[in-house]
């Protein structure tokens, strides 16, 4: 006889939206568009904006959140994440845009990608406190592990297309297409959200609409030591994804294939991982993951600084291990993480708590690459050898 779900039904289908979800925002967010950015000749500076966007917009779920309570999880969701679809359909045309020179792409491609991120901003303030609301505290662990399964499926795939569909020197038709890939993934997202069963009628929600206490929510102890914890990380690994596939790119000299094809190991790793890792989040709680994670990413990060100070040859084994380790820390931590967050958050006022958590959180993460583009701008082309090491930009 088949053991019955831990979850609540339906609840199963947050996971499947979250891999079509995916599929949509590796393409759109991720490596695919920071490679035809720098098609167009984008800078060190504008790849930090594109990269800063997403963080930076959430700032948006703080006055969102109070209209939680009038519209409720899924329908809210569902306004935004249809909205930036239909963005993304026009991102589409943009490679296709042959009347237009480079600049006028990066500009309009700037712009598209503003509105995006501003309707994801908006309603993604609903998805943590839907999911803490759906999900029983004791199987959070394992749901989280399955929804990042999910997630990190719909990651490889794209990364698999994309380095398939932009073999060689890729040419606008063939960014077109990764981008049309990318909205139809949004698509599908789509029917698996409008099946998953929303919350209602929370206490919650009913309360949010009333004055909202932010001194009392910032300096809540938990809340606040959580807060400067997230922000530490995200202020030192926020602009690493993005200039690492740069530092492929101009330093290395990667194809874009190559460089998606590296990718493509971060997400194995996580596939591989995931199910452990939600299994001993339960167990033991997400403290010691977050430790171990931290401590493996510290020496991922030494082995890319290795690499780019000329100690390290780059070759393609040792870049797989440090995409394929790096993958299982990123896994771990993201995972751990938000089984902190949504066991950390009181239940009164939770939408409020979220807001300003993953606001202040995404500021952090946004500033980070804007910060780091423009000191790798203003470094330039400078380097100075010192015995073994080659000091530069990177």
């Amino acid at each position: 006889m088949k053991a019955s779900s831990p979850y609540p039904p339906g609840a199963t289908n947050a996971n499947w939206f979250q891999l079509f979800n995916a599929i949509a925002f590796q393409i759109t967010l991720g490596s695919p568009m920071i490679l035809y950015a720098k098609s167009l000749g984008a800078t060190a500076t504008v790849l930090g904006v594109i990269a800063s966007l997403t963080p930076l917009l959430t700032i948006a779920q703080i006055p969102a959140a109070r209209f939680l309570a009038r519209t409720g999880y899924r329908r809210f969701i569902f306004a935004g994440w249809g909205s930036r679809t239909v963005i993304v359909f026009f991102m589409a045309t943009v490679p296709l845009m042959t009347f237009l020179n480079d600049l006028a792409k990066i500009s309009l491609l700037l712009f598209c990608l503003f509105v995006f991120n501003l309707l994801r901003g908006i309603a993604s303030g609903a998805w943590l406190p839907w999911m803490t609301d759906l999900i029983p505290e004791e199987v959070r662990g394992r749901f989280l592990s399955r929804d990042q399964l999910f997630m990190n499926a719909g990651c490889l795939a794209a990364l698999a297309l994309s380095a398939i569909m932009l073999r060689g020197n890729a040419a606008p038709h063939q960014f077109a297409i990764i981008f049309l890939v990318s909205a139809l993934g949004g698509l599908v997202s789509l029917a698996f959200l409008l099946r998953t069963p929303d919350i209602e009628g929370h206490e919650q929600l009913a309360t949010s609409t009333a004055r909202v206490p932010w001194r009392e929510i910032v300096m809540y102890p938990p809340f606040l030591k959580l807060v400067i914890f997230t922000v530490l990380w995200v202020v030192t690994v926020g602009a690493v994804a993005v200039f690492n596939v740069a530092f492929m790119k101009t330093k290395l000299g990667f194809s874009e294939s190559r460089i998606l094809f590296f990718t493509t190991f971060y997400f194995l790793a996580a596939l591989i991982s995931l199910p452990l890792v939600g299994r001993l989040l339960d167990r033991t709680g997400s403290k010691i993951v977050l430790q171990g994670a931290l401590a493996v990413t510290f020496f991922v990060h030494c082995g890319w600084w290795l690499v780019s100070a000329s100690v390290v040859a780059p070759s393609l084994l040792l870049l797989c291990v440090l995409h394929f380790i790096n993958g299982v820390a990123g896994a771990s931590f993201n995972v751990a993480q938000v089984r902190l967050v949504m066991n950390t958050m009181p239940s009164t006022g939770r939408s409020h708590f979220f807001a300003f958590f993953t606001v202040i959180t995404s500021l952090g993460l946004g500033f980070s690459p804007i910060a780091w583009g423009l000191i790798i701008d203003a470094i330039g082309e400078w380097q100075r050898a010192t015995g073994p090491l080659l000091w530069n930009r990177y």
